[in-house]
This record gives structure tokens, sequence and C-alpha cells, in this order.
């Protein structure tokens, strides 16, 4: 993934989420990326993103270490030509 988008995506966030980006609002903030109950399982497993915290009943993720756990998880695939069978 181009590092433009990311830093775009990081602005946008930050703009968006100035305290956080609650755990409820991360698949809708990650254009789907992401999902609120994954995270919830990853989060119980100790795997998740670092840095969370809690106001109140909600969970927080920190927008730098939301991008830096996608950026993590970004695999770049090869483009294969389709094979034909004769």
């Amino acid at each position: 993934m181009n590092e433009q988008v990311l830093k775009d995506l990081e602005k946008n966030l930050t703009e968006k989420f100035p305290f956080g980006i609650p755990r409820k609002e991360i698949g809708k903030a990650t254009g789907g990326i992401l999902h609120p109950r994954t995270c919830a399982n990853l989060d119980c497993m100790g795997v998740g993103i670092a840095g969370r915290y809690k106001i109140g009943r909600n969970t927080i993720y920190n927008v730098q270490n939301t991008i830096s756990y996608i950026k993590g998880k970004i695999v770049f695939m090869e483009n294969k030509k389709a094979l034909t069978h004769e």
C-alpha cells in the first residue's frame, strides 16, 4: 500500500477522532478493513492494536497505533497470469 495513502488515512482519522478511534467505530473509520468484534477478540488474546484505553465502557484505539497495526497486516500479492488449459 502506498505510504501516501496511509498518511492520508492517518490525517483523516486524527481530524475525525482526536481522542482516538472508538472500537464501535473502527469498521467505519477504516473503511471495513477492521471489524469491532474481531478487534475485541484480538484484544482478549493479547494480539490486538497496542495502546488501547477505556473511557467509561468504550474501548479507544490510538490513531497512530491503528495505522501501524494495519501497515503490519498488509500483504502484497503478486500478479499471476491465468493458466489456460489446452
